[in-house]
């Protein structure tokens, strides 16, 4: 008996020295695992810490669903403002604010200090129409697709082109294949739109101590301060050439405050300038680029287009108002002046009449040297143009110096 119990102590030993060793094993196996797993979390936080809130792709990449299945996917060379991560599977993914989608946080996106947003187009009246695609989608700028996503959207229609319908999305204007989506009524606004457009034009702004000629036309810098500040204080819409154009086709909306800002000839062009990008306002200056070099002027809110390269001359030939020399110059001087002033501006495709003279035959060149809108004086609509104006007839109504900001609040209405 006494030995049967020294061999049970014997055992007894053995495996408690055996479950001690086994213990000890799967100690040092879950040590390891910890220090595994630490590593990870250890790199996904420094991860995090290189984390930067706008970013740039660097090449094509992958968008996922908020449950982390691939949904589409992002081309190169677009930036995105990020909002929250989440870690999955030992991955890091950064959610793309505004949007229901990751993307992850790899060597495919680089830091950028901001995103890059145009917003005029929020300033655009949105059709009561909304753009549908279904079951994919892709969206369009410029320089190619963006997104490519499997799913359809159903968002208002801003501008309605011939091929394309531009919408808004994740903060910017892209714009989908009219054959790859379809239109349906929606009632988006009940805010009433233009169905005309008041174009204005001034000449110099001259301030204390200058000199400008043509005292009816040269406008105290006082007196076009005012009349810009009003525009501004009111919330209204300048537009650029381009816009112009765009109304006039019906492809946008405009609000009820919108108003077209020109400026003739280019003499002290510096000080009006100086104006329009202090109160952030789009205008067009015409510029007699034989004359001035005010064109090499910078400015984030003034376009140049031509008044001319040299034919800015009056009374050298009949009819007119003026005798305006681009009505009976040869056609070979006309083309050879238009694609001087062209070239100096680096291309134009707007011009204003000299002296507001013109004739069938100016128009005709004008259209021969690749210009789309032509501007003549107000004519007998006050300075109002609308959709079935003739393009090379647009109209202006003339601010004098004698205007106060009365008066040209008065033409506003």
């Amino acid at each position: 008996m006494k030995k049967f119990f020294c061999v049970i102590g014997i055992i007894l030993i053995i495996g408690t020295i055996s479950l001690l060793i086994v213990l000890k094993l799967d100690n040092k196996k879950y040590d390891t695992y910890k220090i595994t797993y630490n590593k990870k979390v250890i790199e996904v936080i420094k991860n995090i810490k290189k984390y930067n809130k706008y970013v740039k792709t660097t090449k094509e990449s992958i968008l996922y669903d908020l449950d982390h299945k691939q949904i589409g996917k992002i081309n190169k060379d677009i930036e995105l403002e990020l909002d929250n991560y989440n870690i999955h599977n030992g991955k890091l993914y950064f959610k793309i604010k505004k949007l229901n989608y990751y993307i992850l946080f790899d060597n495919n996106i680089d830091k950028i200090n901001n995103v890059t947003t145009n917003d005029r187009y929020k300033r655009y009246i949105p059709f009561n129409q909304n753009v549908i695609t279904k079951g994919k989608t892709t969206l369009y700028n410029d320089k190619g697709y963006v997104y490519q996503i499997n799913q359809g959207i159903n968002t208002p229609l801003i501008i309605k082109d011939k091929n394309k319908y531009y919408v808004s999305y994740n903060n910017n204007l892209y714009y989908v294949k009219k054959s790859e989506s379809s239109l349906k009524d929606k009632k988006n606004t009940n805010e009433k739109t233009r169905t005309n457009i008041r174009t204005f034009t001034y000449h110099a702004v001259f301030k204390p101590g200058e000199e400008c000629q043509n005292k009816a036309i040269c406008h105290p810098y006082k007196q076009f301060n005012s009349h810009m500040k009003y525009l501004a204080d009111n919330n209204y819409l300048t537009l650029t050439m381009e816009e112009l154009e765009m109304f006039l086709d019906k492809k946008i909306n405009i609000p009820i405050k919108t108003v077209v800002i020109t400026l003739d000839d280019g003499n002290l062009a510096k000080n009006a300038i100086e104006v329009l990008d202090k109160y952030k306002l789009y205008a067009t200056y015409f510029i007699i680029t034989g004359k001035y070099n005010s064109y090499k002027l910078k400015s984030n809110y003034v376009k140049f287009e031509s008044h001319t390269d040299k034919l800015h001359n009056n009374y050298k030939c009949p009819g007119g108002e003026q005798g305006g020399q681009l009505l009976c110059e040869k056609e070979e001087v006309v083309l050879k002046d238009l694609k001087t002033s062209q070239q100096k501006l680096g291309g134009s495709h707007y011009l204003s009449y000299p002296f507001f003279d013109w004739n069938e035959r100016a128009i005709k060149l004008l259209k021969q040297s690749g210009f789309r809108l032509a501007f003549i004086g107000q004519w007998t609509t006050e300075g109002y143009s609308d959709y079935s104006t003739n393009r090379m007839m647009m109209r202006r109504k003339t601010i004098f110096s004698t205007d106060s900001l009365d008066t040209f609040v008065s033409y506003l209405k």
